[in-house]
Parts: structure tokens; sequence; C-alpha cells
């Protein structure tokens, strides 16, 4: 509710009211009539917008035209077999991001939902954390750093892969790709830019764009200079901490803890592992664990930093398996955990409240979830790592995310085509062995568009078909994986033909636009044919 009043204050200017946006979160609309009415007043709402950011003068955005990619990894050459001398090299290392003065020492916007008060930390029950694994099957080192955080941009995400070349170059890595990824929790120092100060932004950038003055966001300084140095060093001790071993896929059914909040009911129902295990039979065994489950447990709206149930999960795992934690989110749109049924501990209930307790049952719940996957149901992967990339040009074609990037609230990289912006992102493909594939997308993926199951004509909000293939069907027979939120946030990607109204969903609210879907499909689809031959 509180994201829809926000999104018609940026729409309006502050003139529109809460009153003309239904009460409920997510409101179901299937009469026709209604849909047409909402369509209408999304557009007369798109066209005011519109009309507010172009009275806001913008930063000085680079020419698509003349954009050249910098600190950009092409990947690797795609292989069919392993070496007869392949093995697979893993290393593991994990950080806090925390400095200690998120409390009480400075503006540390909280991210998860926007705020037109000053929505800073007030409390501290966890940590924050980066995990990375280095990983190689002898042509190379792939990075994988997954990050306690709202989501992070890829300007950010080029400028840790900058500092981090600098060292690997002076040290003699042979280094492939470097994967950054968002868990995506909405109770996190704000790294993404967007929690800011709102009333700052829209009313002081023309004057600040004017004069190249620095525009504020949510971030701040301490702290990113901070993460900085921290992920980098976490991807140079990963790299020293390689070592020889096998690799093995399992999975285990986790339906219970998932919650589909929106139509169409889709997602990956398993719980996915890849399990390390080192040859030297004395080292932890590093499990790479993946599931499309937002990371929403202590809400969207607080000022108390956690890391939500991966901090829980990640616990349950070290203390019951002694295997390192690493934990990347899937396709995860409008995905929420199931916390019915959980048990809740009454001691955390009465010290921290149920919302809190809640989320350490969950992550205890899900921990155990993972502890439980059959080791002799697992399957031993070939050491084969092909991985390839693709930038993407998403158009900003939502006059609300237009506007935040004219306020200095959106920090991704934009460039500019005459009076049309784009955000530039990139898009992704891996496989592990000759049985597992891995879509590598930029921001919330419906899920519908990696496994199948769109709305079709009959059932869309738009009356027509979504007409391409899932990424499941364009990978063929491998198990598809999703690794969501990595190397950049552009929001949310939903079907074209199921973009609903401002003012029914939130997920439009932050998206670039009702192409978002269709353009990052059409990249992946691009990618994959020019690696497959």
């Amino acid at each position: 509710m509180k994201k829809k009043i926000i999104a018609v204050i940026l729409a309006a200017s502050f003139i529109f009211s809460a009153m003309i946006i239904p009460a409920s979160a997510n409101t179901v609309v299937t009469n026709p009539a209604e849909q047409t009415l909402y369509t209408v007043l999304d557009k007369i709402v798109d066209a005011l917008v519109g009309g507010i950011a172009n009275l806001i003068i913008g930063p000085k955005w680079e020419k698509k035209s003349d954009y050249k990619a910098e600190n950009f990894y092409e990947g690797s050459t795609f292989v069919k077999e392993p070496s007869k001398s392949a093995k697979w090299k893993l290393g593991y290392a994990n950080a806090s991001l925390l400095t200690g003065n998120e409390v009480g020492g400075g503006d540390y916007y909280v991210g998860g939902s926007l705020s037109v008060t000053k929505k800073l930390a007030t409390a501290q029950l966890d940590d924050q954390k980066v995990r990375t694994v280095a990983i190689s099957d002898g042509r190379g080192i792939t990075i994988f750093s997954s990050l306690d955080a709202y989501g992070m941009a890829l300007t950010d995400v080029r400028g840790i892969r900058a500092k981090f070349a600098e060292i690997a170059e002076k040290k003699g890595y042979n280094i492939t790709a470097v994967n950054i990824s968002a868990l995506h929790q909405h109770c996190c120092v704000d790294t993404f830019g967007m929690n800011g100060d709102i009333l700052s932004a829209l009313f002081t950038s023309s004057f600040r764009n004017l004069f190249g003055l620095e525009v504020p966001s949510g971030q701040n300084k301490e702290f990113m200079e901070n993460l900085y140095k921290v992920v980098v060093n976490s991807m140079v001790e990963a790299v020293e901490n390689m070592e020889e071993g096998k690799l093995y896929y399992g999975s285990i059914d986790a339906s219970d803890l998932i919650y589909d909040k929106r139509d169409p009911k889709v997602f990956d129902t398993n719980l996915n592992r890849f399990r390390f295990v080192p040859d030297n039979g004395e080292s932890q065994e590093t499990w790479m664990l993946n599931a499309g489950i937002h990371c929403v447990g202590m809400g969207a709206a607080g000022t108390v930093l956690s890391g939500d149930y991966p901090y829980t999960m990640e616990k349950y795992i070290n203390e019951h398996a002694n295997a390192n934690y690493f934990y990347v989110e899937g396709a995860e749109l409008a995905i929420t955990l199931e916390t019915d049924g959980v048990e809740v501990d009454p001691e955390i209930e009465a010290k921290y409240g149920d919302r809190y307790a809640r989320t350490v049952a969950y992550g205890n719940k899900i921990g155990e979830r993972a502890c439980a996957i059959d080791k002799n149901s697992e399957k031993e992967i070939e050491p084969i790592l092909n991985i390839a990339y693709k930038e993407v040009f998403m158009p900003i074609n939502n006059n609300i995310l237009k506007l935040a990037a004219k306020g200095g609230l959106l920090l991704n990289k934009v460039v500019r085509d005459g009076f049309d912006l784009y955000v530039v992102s990139e898009v992704g493909y891996a496989e592990f062995g000759k049985n597992y594939s891995v879509a590598i997308v930029p921001g919330e993926l419906a899920p519908e568009i990696a496994f199948g199951g769109a709305d079709t004509a009959e059932t869309s909000w738009t009356g027509k078909d979504w007409e391409y293939p899932s990424f499941d069907e364009v990978t063929g027979d491998k198990k598809l994986l999703v690794f969501g939120l990595t190397n950049d946030q552009v929001g949310y990607m939903v079907t074209d033909n199921n973009w609903h109204s401002f003012f029914t969903e939130n997920e439009e609210i932050v998206s670039t636009g009702s192409k978002a879907g269709s353009t990052m499909t059409e990249a992946f689809i691009d990618l994959y044919k020019s690696v497959i031959k």
C-alpha cells in the first residue's frame, strides 16, 4: 500500500492523494470494463508524470551511439566435453559488509520501500554479508559474489569489477567472469540508492543537474567505499582458497515454503544445490544454493537492519552440515516466503516480535530443508563451466522510473537516444557440466518467462498472447536454474501481456516498462543462439 502511495506522490508531484489507490496490495481485476478504466487512469497518470519529468533538468546522459562498454566480461568459449585433465577447483570466502556506524552514525537509509521521510536505520539485529565463490573448470576463474543487499546497480557492479581487475592483473589471475548478485533483502542498508530523500531529489535535482552537482540518493558514501573494499577482498580470498574437488547437483521440493501472490501461479518448486566436495577429505564442503523466494520476512517498510532469512539459513547450515554457505535468488517476481506452519520460538518472539521470530523460524526451516537434500540422488557434474554475456538496452517507458532517474534516485547506467532513455544492463547464460544451465538475469524475473505457463490471450490483461518461448524451452533438455538480481537491478520483468495497472499491482511501479519482459527475453534468446552452434 505504501509503495502505491509513494508512486502516486511521484506521479503527480504530490498532488494526487491516496484515496484514488485501491486499499489492497494486489487488486484482482477481471472485468474488462474495470480493466479499461484502469488502463485509462494509467495513461492519464503516465502523461502527468511524463510532463513533470520533462520539467526537471536531467543529468548529462551519454548518447547511446557513443556508449562503449567498460569492465564487461564476454565469458568463455563453449565446449561440449571436458579436457582429459579438467578438474573442478573452488574457493570460498565471506565477510561482513557493516562498518559499525549504521545505527546513529550518519544517514544510512534502509532499502525496501520508498518513503517521503528519511528512512534511516534505527537498530541492527544481525549481520549483512558478502559470500563469494571462485570456481574453475581449468580454463579460467569465474567469480560469484552474493550480497545481503536490496539491489546493486550495474554502475557499482562494474566499479567493483574494475577494482578487482587491478588486483587480478597484478596477481596473474585468469578471470573469465565476475558476477555480483543481491539477495534483495528489504531490511538492509540501501546499496541501490532509490530509498533516499525523495523530497530533496525531486525539488533540488534540476539545480544540481544544471550545475553538475551531486544528486542525493539513498547510498551512504562511507558504506559503499567499505563495501567495494570488502567485496573485492572476498574475491581475492576466494581465489586464494581454491582447491580441487568434485561438484554435484541435488534438489528438494520446497513448494510448501513458497507463496506466489500473482497470477499466473508459476515458480521453481525446488531448492537447488551445487555441492562442492574437496578432494582432500578435510576441507569444508561449499553449497551453492538457489531458490526464488523474496527475502521479505522482515517486511518492506521497517528501519531495523537484518539479513532476513538467509542469515538464519546460513547459521543453520554452518552448524548442522559444517558447510560453507552461498545463496543466490532465482526468478522471484511476486514470490515470497510461506511462513504458515513454521514453529516460532516464543523467547525470540517475546524479545524481538512476531515478524523477526517468524523470519528466524523460516530460515531454520529452509536451512533444514537444504540439509535434507539426498546425497544418494545427486548427480556428479562434469568439469565444464561455459559462460557468456550480452549487453542489453532496456527502454524506460515507465515515466515513474524516468522521474526517479532525473531525480537522481536511479543509479543504473542510463543512455539516451534522442528523447528516449535506456538502462544499460547485461544478461548471461551459463552451463555447469552437460546437464545444467543457468540464466543470469539482472533483476526480478517473472518465473513464467523462465519456466513457461504465461497467460494466454484469454486470461491476459491485454488480451494478447505471450509469443516467446520460455527460457526452459530455449535451453532444451538441460535443467534450468535462474540466478536473479545478478550484475544489475533493472526492477521487475513481467510478460508484456501481463502488464497491469499501477493501481492494481506493485510490480509495475518499479519496472523499466511494459516491454521489459520481451526485451530481456529477446536478449537471452540472442545470447543463447550466439554461443550454441
